[in-house]
C-alpha cells in the first residue's frame, strides 16, 4: 500500500478519468480494505458451513455462518457504493440486493434482532455440494484479492498505457466476482437482508 500512497500525484489515467468518467477506473483506497474483508467473510462462511456439516453442534455453526453472510452483504453493498463498475456487474448477475446504497447500520431493539434472526435461518447445502461451495469460495476470494492487486498496480504505474491495462484487468476481475457470488448464493441459500434495511 505504501507504494501508491507515497506518490504525490495521481496517475495520469486516473486524473483524466476523474474529469471525463470517474466510474471507469474506481480507485478509492477503501475498496482495497473492503475487498479483503469480503474475501475473509467468504472463507469464514465456507468454514462454518463445513463445520456445521461435520460437528455435533450444527446450529451453533449455522448461526455464526448467518452472521458472516450478513457481514458479506454489508461489505458488498459498500463496495458497490464506491465502485460503480462492480455495482453494474452485480446487478447484471441478478444480485441487486448487493448494490443498495443505503447504510445498513441501524439500532434495533432486542426483539427486532431476534425476529430478524428467526426469519433468516441458514440451511445447509447438500453434502455433495460442499466441495463446490469450497471451490467457489476459493475462487471468489482469489478474484477479490486479484482485483485489489490490479488496483494497487494501476495506482503505482507511471505509464498511461500500463495504467489503462491494469484498470481493464481490475474491472474484468469484477465480472468474475459477480459470477462466483451468484453461484455461491444459489448453493448456500443465503438469507439476504431485507431491502428496507
Amino acid at each position: 500500500m505504501a507504494l501508491f500512497r507515497a506518490r504525490k500525484n495521481k496517475p495520469k489515467v486516473l486524473a483524466e478519468a476523474d474529469s471525463a468518467c470517474p466510474e471507469s477506473c474506481p480507485s478509492d483506497p477503501d475498496l482495497l480494505l473492503l475487498r479483503d474483508a469480503a474475501a475473509d467473510e467468504r472463507i469464514a462462511i465456507a468454514f462454518y458451513l463445513n463445520a456445521a456439516r461435520n460437528s455435533c453442534t450444527p446450529r451453533l455453526f449455522l448461526d455464526v455462518a448467518a452472521d458472516e453472510m450478513r457481514h458479506f452483504v454489508e461489505i458488498m453493498r459498500e463496495i458497490s457504493r464506491l465502485d460503480p463498475v462492480q455495482a453494474a456487474l452485480l446487478s447484471e448477475a441478478g444480485l441487486d440486493q448487493l448494490v443498495m446504497s443505503r447504510p445498513l447500520f441501524k439500532s434495533k431493539s432486542k426483539a427486532a434482532k431476534e425476529a430478524e434472526a428467526n426469519d433468516a435461518q441458514v440451511t445447509l447445502p447438500d453434502r455433495k455440494e460442499m466441495p463446490t461451495v469450497n471451490l467457489l469460495t476459493r475462487a471468489l476470494s482469489d478474484e477479490l484479492h486479484a482485483t485489489n492487486k490490479y488496483q494497487r498496480y494501476m495506482l503505482a504505474a507511471e505509464n498511461t498505457e500500463v495504467q489503462i491495462l491494469f484498470c481493464n484487468l481490475m474491472n474484468a476481475e469484477k465480472e468474475h466476482i459477480a459470477a462466483f457470488t451468484a453461484a455461491l448464493f444459489e448453493l448456500t441459500n443465503e438469507p439476504l437482508l431485507p431491502e428496507n434495511v
